[in-house]
């Protein structure tokens, strides 16, 4: 301890340098996680109440009582599902692509195009898919009318269309960051190794799911477990199209959401908060040991 307190005094002005940093991480990223966690044990109805009504695990036991919280999950399933499919599938899609063009330019363009995405915020982005989708004067329904699919306008954000359309929403899916991560992933495999493929008379498909795939196990690591983590947290949708369908699309992340906002149960909510930080983890624990079971057997 001593030997550390000379360190630092040594070393003072480094220290002080990153205590503004450092007071930020903990204030904003360590303290509020924290804080829920405790919250999750008490009977809490508004965020400024004090804590007082500890009642054990009687949150948590609540919520499998709760109807609206139980079929969340059903309908996070429904939705977030084939998004995940999406997000894990689609990167490796558009990085084996512009892996196999030519060009060095087109190749740098193609990069830009998939990041240029990020810079509309996500909510932007549904707002613009809201108008594509609009009964009156919406861009879908005057295309299929002019092609001759449909006579009369469909209501796309109606109960009945709902789930559909947001699946379809942000089509054609650009990649974004995942995109490039699996690119620098296929750019390092080493040349020898595809020209022994190339040798061997190993075509693309085959090349793809036995040489490349086995090269890009960290980067499935990560598009597969940040994917998880988007999917069990994401609810832009739900805040601009819950009104219109009712519970039908409501997900776990937007219940909670709804009992902070109306004050019906901080702890509640908290509790929301910490089960699903658990299943995160569990499912990002069993990803991780699933992969690196099949990275060794590729060594």
């Amino acid at each position: 301890m001593t030997k550390f307190l000379r360190y630092v005094k040594r070393h003072w002005i480094a220290y002080l340098m990153v205590l503004p940093f450092t007071a930020g991480v903990l204030l904003f990223a360590v303290y509020p996680p924290l804080y829920s966690i405790v919250l999750s044990f008490f009977d809490v109805y508004k965020i400024n109440d004090e804590l007082t009504g500890f009642n054990g695990f009687g949150n948590f036991a609540e919520l499998f009582r709760d109807t609206t919280f139980l079929n969340s999950f059903r309908a996070m399933f429904t939705l977030q599902l084939p998004r995940l499919v999406v997000n894990v599938f689609v990167p490796f899609f558009y990085a084996e692509i512009i892996f196999h063009v030519g060009s060095k330019k087109l190749q740098s363009a193609y990069r830009f195009l998939l990041l240029l995405p990020i810079v509309c915020p996500s909510i932007v982005t549904s707002l613009i898919w809201q108008n594509i989708y609009a009964y009156d004067d919406g861009i879908l329904n005057e295309i299929l009318k002019g092609l001759g699919i449909i006579s009369e306008n469909v209501n796309f954000l109606g109960r009945d269309h709902i789930i559909g359309s947001l699946i379809f929403m942000n089509f054609p899916w650009l990649a974004g960051t995942s995109g490039l991560i699996v690119l620098s992933g296929l750019i390092n495999i080493p040349a020898e190794v595809l020209e022994a493929a190339d040798l061997d008379g190993c075509g693309v498909f085959r090349r793809i799911f036995v040489v490349d795939m086995s090269y890009l196990i960290g980067q499935i690591k990560y598009v597969l477990v940040f994917g998880i983590i988007n999917i069990l947290q994401d609810y832009s949708n739900q805040l601009l199209f819950a009104e219109r369908v009712g519970t039908k699309i409501h997900v776990p992340a937007y219940y909670m959401y709804q009992l902070v906002n109306t004050n019906q149960s901080i702890g509640k909510a908290a509790a929301i908060g910490v089960f699903l930080f658990a299943v995160i983890m569990v499912i990002t624990a069993a990803t991780y040991r699933l992969l690196n079971a099949k990275d060794e057997e590729n060594v």
